[in-house]
């Protein structure tokens, strides 16, 4: 019903000429697509799309990006995990998997894969909620799809971002230039993909532990087939303080420090990631003056140290914005 009302509050409805039962049949389709790990599932597609609904609202996205772009962005950040197995592009590759016969010479997976389960939709009967639009911009619709859900590769973002802090630094973004769009665009998908991370604490160490449950089977699938997972990936290494903070710094921060050069709206995010780095920051320091030794924890008992330690609980800058 929430995604129903944001596609009406956002226009596309009308815009569009989607027709009810097809945006119903798409969306409960979309939802089935996705399997249940811990974390890529439906409750990550639909956190992502209503953190992409407020961009589109409060940075006032339509003076930026031409319609046809922003309805490829929603719809995009709906299906971008489609049928998402909880494990990385590289498990996919070293494990010799039938996607990544399909997929592995092209690169990017799994990003591959979603986006062809979305076409898969697209082409049911009675699904395809482009199929009002003219044939250009169906074309146009598609294409755009694709470099924004491939944008969702991570090590795809590491070769851009480069790009798209110049682009915010210089003030010299023109939406008449194509180029300029696809940058902006690869950024709010991203920045919509990691928008855990600008959640309220209680929130975020929520989803942080979905995470890490999901990685740590993974790392034992790994261990099972005679591998050496990544330390992220193994639940007797990984420190998580550690790692988040370093996820933090060089993934999440840098992405909504561009967002809100591009946006002074968008400063409110970028505050709340340096308000759960402070959490994380905490949470290491009390790890480490407890002597409590991660690998013997639970997520859940690493997360919640915090609660026991109310009485020296971090320093905030005034607490942080919660929704919009």
């Amino acid at each position: 019903m929430s995604c129903l009302s944001m596609f009406e509050d956002l226009g596309f409805i009308t815009r569009w000429r989607i027709k009810s039962d097809t945006l119903v049949r798409f969306l409960l389709m979309v939802k089935k697509g996705y399997r249940n790990p811990p974390y890529h599932n439906w409750m990550h597609a639909f956190a992502v799309t209503h953190f992409c609904y407020l961009l589109i609202k409060n940075l006032h996205l339509h003076n930026y990006l031409e319609d046809i772009e922003l309805l490829a962005l929603f719809v995009s950040c709906l299906c971008h995990d489609i049928d998402h197995r909880g494990t990385t592009n590289s498990f996919q590759v070293q494990s010799q998997s039938v996607l990544a016969a399909l997929y592995s010479s092209e690169g990017s997976v799994m990003e591959r894969h979603h986006l062809a389960q979305s076409m898969c939709i697209l082409n049911t009967e009675g699904s395809n909620l482009f199929e009002n639009l003219s044939s250009k911009e169906y074309q146009t619709v598609l294409d755009l799809m694709r470099d924004i859900i491939l944008a969702t590769d991570l090590a795809h973002h590491l070769r851009t971002v480069k790009e798209q802090e110049e682009l915010a630094n210089s003030g010299s973004y023109n939406r008449n230039n194509p180029e300029h769009k696809h940058i902006l665009l690869c950024l709010l998908m991203t920045a919509c993909d990691l928008s855990d991370q600008t959640k309220n604490w209680h929130n975020t160490k929520y989803i942080a532990a979905l995470v890490y449950q999901e990685f740590f089977s993974q790392g034992d699938l790994e261990k099972a087939l005679g591998k050496n997972p990544l330390e992220m990936m193994d639940r007797e290494r990984a420190c998580i303080p550690e790692l988040q903070i370093s996820f933090l710094d060089n993934i999440a921060a840098p992405v909504y420090k561009i967002l809100a050069a591009f946006f002074k709206e968008a400063q409110t995010p970028m505050r709340n990631v340096e308000e759960n780095r402070k959490h994380w920051v905490h949470i290491g320091q009390l790890l480490k003056r407890h002597g409590n030794p991660t690998q013997a924890m639970s997520v859940e008992q690493i997360i919640s140290i915090e609660e026991d330690g109310q009485e020296d609980s971090p320093p905030t800058s005034g607490g942080q914005v919660n929704g919009r």
